[in-house]
């Protein structure tokens, strides 16, 4: 328990309100662009209380954003003005409502400090413990803004152009632009850009501003950029700064090789994700600036090797699943509910967590309860009107039900009932309908012939697409079998359509990993990636097809440039280089025990750090020589057949040739 005084809020809305006001800032040009789903909001006249025992007397003050008052053994004070608690035994209420933002309440004192020992109340019938983040510990904060850190970034050059100023920050960042000291007669025209052709296309470019004429000093919002076009002044009409906009995290995790372009990969990816990583795990940081459930699963597992930070993880499972009554799938997509509740289970693995799996069962049941009731009398789930059937940007049959997403629905099951029996009530009726699921997807889905699982059986197409059948090794719905037969007629397959997004090398990548393809899948990184890189990348894109050229490659959405140049889920090489290369992953929740499996994939050496929930191991490997040291307890390390046990801060050394 945190004892300290720090601002508390009702449990959940700090990261709802958060996700509010992310929802809202997307714009494109001349509009903004709110997010197309229903959009929750905090409670806005909440209360809270606790009993305290004092042995001696203490002072204690509250602070507020928003209006109220406290009580105090039934008698009224004030906010900011001094309470004396006497030796005894005391009940303390605190009213507060606010009707523009977060109502929250700091309380400077000892034993009556505001901190998780307090409860809140919507002025409904449950007491919950009350919500706090270690990011607000002052009563000078206000989590109605969030912590943010800002660094002055600089431009690694200036070309005056016929037409503008054109500035090169020398790789994608977000940043608030200041203006100061500005004479101009005239609006000074702003184009941002992720590439420079974005830039100076000002007809085109996704995100403009303008300084207004006659201004003297002018802070335009954080913005995603590279490049930055300016028209309508000269150098000497202003003073620019550009303030990098960023959460500071803890990078713990780390990879080096003997392969200099897979290196260039790793620090890449890092810096991705790190600028998708702000008040949520975020899809981009130019477009859409939302969180997207299925992008955010993948950002999960890479942050998990990375910074393991779970407060960054909770908020963004908090903020997507929002408040009842569910309406809508989470983002609108099917699949994106489905991994919504998958993360929660995947979350507790990673953490040991028990006190917010505790906090956000009920809401998993609850959408999971409405998964349920959107299926069919044959047990599938189809999409409905105003669901989005996504799974991927590829042509895959979404006729009816659709392969891929009944085996995220029977995971998703899975998950609800392994989360609920560890709080001591798992419903045995979600352990149930997933595995008569699992034997319907066999069932109705698996196509002999092919040798293969198909898209649909009910458009009679018999499609076969790498998604179902990834998801069938990645979870387990095939028998050995079947397994070497989707190895063998889709994975190793060139007339299989081949994925092209980011997002879905992920699974892909994963599962050659588990197959043993180490080698293929270096190749693939180093060639997909590579060729971002080889492009001018500096961090890793939404989208990336090799036979686009020109233009064409930053188009996307009817959009010249729509497409996101800096998309955390092109990410997934961290994930994938930590959990198969450096080879360490829990065997037990929490990492209580773990395994240390390294392989070398193809490389010459490689060494690297993964973080192990509050550790931490280091990993040294050669094609004569094994290293690795854990300041954590618990681990294994396997090699060659054989297993070692690897004591806490002892380096572990062993000779392979």
């Amino acid at each position: 328990m945190n004892k300290s005084p720090v601002w508390i809020w009702y449990p959940g809305d700090f990261e709802i309100y958060h996700h509010l006001m992310l929802n809202i800032r997307r714009e494109e040009r001349n509009y903004h662009w709110p997010a197309f789903w229903r959009l929750d909001d905090c409670y806005h006249n909440v209360r809270f209380r606790k009993q305290v025992y004092c042995d001696t007397p203490e002072e204690m003050t509250v602070y507020a954003h928003g209006i109220g008052l406290v009580w105090v053994d039934g008698k009224k004070h004030a906010f900011r003005q001094p309470i004396i608690l006497s030796t005894g035994n005391h009940v303390i209420e605190i009213s507060i409502a606010r009707t523009d933002g977060l109502p929250c309440v700091y309380v400077d004192g000892e034993r009556s400090a505001s901190n998780s020992s307090w409860e809140a109340n919507d002025f409904s019938f449950e007491w919950l413990p009350a919500g706090f983040n270690s990011l607000y510990p002052n009563k000078e904060d206000d989590p109605n803004i969030f912590a943010f850190d800002y660094a002055e970034i600089y431009p690694v050059s200036i070309e005056e152009t016929q037409d503008g100023i054109l500035y090169d920050y020398g790789r994608e960042s977000f940043a608030a632009l200041l203006f100061e000291n500005v004479h101009s007669s005239k609006d000074i025209l702003l184009f941002y850009g992720e590439s420079i052709e974005e830039a100076m296309d000002t007809k085109n470019s996704i995100l403009i501003d303008a300084v207004p004429a006659g201004s003297d000093t002018y802070r335009c919002p954080p913005r995603a950029f590279r490049y930055l076009f300016i028209q309508g002044a000269e150098t000497e009409q202003f003073v620019l700064t550009a303030l990098y906009e960023y959460l500071p995290l803890t990078k713990i995790g780390s990879f080096t090789s003997s392969n200099d372009m897979i290196n260039r990969i790793w620090d890449t990816a890092e810096y991705t994700l790190h600028l998708n990583s702000r008040e949520f795990f975020l899809d981009g940081i130019k477009r859409d600036r939302w969180v997207w459930s299925g992008d955010a699963y993948q950002s999960y597992f890479i942050n998990n090797y990375l910074y393991f930070d779970a407060d960054i993880t909770k908020r963004t499972i908090i903020a997507l699943r929002g408040k009842d009554p569910i309406v809508k799938h989470i983002n609108t997509i099917l699949d994106y509910s489905f991994y919504w509740i998958m993360s929660i289970h995947a979350y507790y693995q990673a953490t040991k967590d028990t006190d917010f799996i505790s906090f956000i069962y009920p809401r998993m049941k609850s959408m999971m309860d409405y998964c349920i009731s959107h299926s069919d009398v044959d047990g599938f789930i189809r999409g409905r009107t105003g669901d989005w059937v996504f799974i991927d940007w590829a042509e895959i049959d979404k006729t009816g039900a659709v392969c891929a997403e009944q085996i995220l629905f029977a995971e998703s099951l899975k998950a609800t009932w392994a989360c609920g029996a560890l709080l001591g009530f798992g419903e045995e009726r979600y352990l149930k309908r997933c595995e008569q699921l699992k034997r319907q997807i066999k069932e109705f889905f698996w196509d002999e012939e092919l040798g293969a699982y198909i898209d649909s059986f009910e458009s009679g197409k018999r499609n076969i697409t790498r998604h179902a059948n990834i998801f069938a090794l990645l979870w387990d719905y095939a028998d050995p079998q079947q397994r070497e037969s989707i190895i063998m007629n889709v994975l190793q397959n060139d007339a299989v359509l081949q994925i092209s997004t980011p997002y879905f090398k992920f699974y892909e990548l994963e599962v050659m990993c588990m197959i043993g393809q180490l080698e293929y899948v270096t190749r693939q990184i180093q060639d997909y990636w590579g060729g971002m890189l080889q492009l001018g990348a500096t961090t890793f894109w939404e989208e990336y097809n090799p036979a686009v050229t020109g233009l064409d490659r930053y188009g996307m959405y009817g959009d010249r440039y729509g497409k996101s140049l800096c998309h955390a889920w092109g990410a997934s090489p961290i994930y994938l280089l930590g959990r198969y290369y450096l080879g360490v992953y829990p065997t037990s929740a929490g990492y209580d025990t773990f395994i240390v499996e390294p392989q070398l994939g193809g490389f010459e050496w490689i060494k690297g750090t993964v973080p192990v929930n509050g550790g931490k191991v280091t990993v040294e490997l050669t094609q004569e020589t094994l290293q690795v040291v854990s300041d954590k307890a618990g681990g294994i390390v396997r090699i060659n057949g054989q297993e070692y046990p690897l004591s806490k801060d002892i380096p572990f050394r062993l000779n392979l040739s």
